[in-house]
C-alpha cells in the first residue's frame, strides 16, 4: 500500500510539471496562476512558492485517500452521490490524462499513477458502501450495472491484483468470488463483494468518525445470508457501533417490548 507522502510527492512533480507542459501550449503565465501565484510563469518559482496545497486536485485527493485507501469516511461518501463537483471531476481529469501522456512526458511529466488509482478506491469504496456510481464512464453507468463492482475495482480495495481477484471467481474453488454477466462484462453484486473482501487480509473495512472497525467475525459467526450480513453491518456502521453491540441493543429493545 502506498502512503499518503508517497501520494503528495507524485503530486507535487506531476502539478509542476504539467504547469509547464500547459504554459507551452497557452501562454507564459497560465501555469503560475494554476500554482497560486498569479501573473507568474511557473518556469520562474521555485519550489517553497508553490500553492499547489491550494489547489482542488491536491485538497480533493487528500479526502479522496483518506476514505477510499484508509477507508475513513468523511460523511459525504457511500450514501447516494458523492458531492457535486470535485470528487467527479478529480476523477475525469486524472482518467483523461492517459490520452496526453506524450506531450506531458515533453516535460518529464509521468502520468500521476497513485493519484488515479487514489480516485478510482475511492469511487470503488463509495459503491460497495451503498453511493451511486456518478463517472461519466458508460462501461459502468448502465442501470442494470449500478449495484455492482468491476474485477478492478474490487483488487483496488483488496490491495491485489485484478489477475488474483479473477483467478478467485473459479467455480472450483470452495469459497469461488460470484459473478454476473452483462454482454461482455462480468461484474460482482454488492453483496458477494462485501462477503469476499471481508475474508481478504489486504481489505481496510470501512470505519465512520468515532467508531471502531466492523470486523467480519461479529457477522460471520451469525451464519447469516450475504445481503442481510450487509444490511446489518450497514446498520451497525450507520449508529457508529461495533455489530456485536448493535445486536446487544436490538435484543434489549426486543426484551423491553415484550415486558
Amino acid at each position: 500500500m502506498f502512503t499518503k507522502e508517497d501520494l503528495q510527492r507524485e503530486l507535487h512533480q506531476f502539478m509542476l510539471s504539467f504547469a509547464n507542459s500547459v504554459e507551452r501550449m497557452f501562454g507564459q503565465t497560465c501555469g503560475g496562476a494554476m500554482l497560486g501565484v498569479p501573473g507568474t510563469s511557473s518556469f520562474d518559482l521555485e519550489p517553497d512558492q508553490l500553492q499547489i496545497t491550494q489547489s482542488t486536485l491536491w485538497r480533493t485527493l487528500m479526502g479522496m485517500y483518506e476514505y477510499g485507501v484508509l477507508g475513513r469516511h468523511g460523511g459525504i461518501y457511500g450514501d447516494g452521490h458523492i458531492l457535486d463537483g470535485d470528487e467527479s471531476d478529480v476523477e475525469l481529469f486524472l482518467r483523461g490524462l492517459g490520452s496526453l501522456e506524450q506531450y506531458l512526458g515533453e516535460d518529464d511529466g509521468a502520468l500521476p499513477r497513485l493519484a488515479l488509482r487514489t480516485a478510482q478506491t475511492a469511487v470503488a469504496r463509495h459503491i460497495l458502501d451503498g453511493g451511486v456510481r456518478y463517472s461519466l464512464d458508460t462501461k459502468g453507468d448502465r442501470g442494470e450495472e449500478r449495484d455492482y463492482l468491476s474485477f478492478e475495482e474490487l483488487a483496488l480495495l483488496a490491495n491485489m491484483d485484478e489477475r488474483s481477484v479473477r483467478n478467485a471467481a473459479n467455480p472450483k474453488l470452495p469459497d469461488a468470488l460470484v459473478t454476473a454477466s452483462f454482454g461482455r462484462r462480468t461484474l460482482i453484486a454488492i453483496e458477494d463483494a462485501n462477503r469476499w473482501l471481508a475474508a481478504r487480509k489486504g481489505f481496510v473495512p470501512t470505519t465512520r468518525e468515532n467508531a471502531e472497525p466492523l470486523h467480519s467475525e461479529d457477522i460471520a459467526v451469525l451464519d447469516l445470508p450475504s445481503d442481510l450480513e450487509r444490511r446489518l453491518g450497514q446498520a451497525a456502521s450507520d449508529r457508529q457501533l461495533s455489530v456485536a453491540d448493535f445486536v446487544a441493543q436490538l435484543l434489549d429493545r426486543h426484551q423491553e417490548e415484550v415486558r
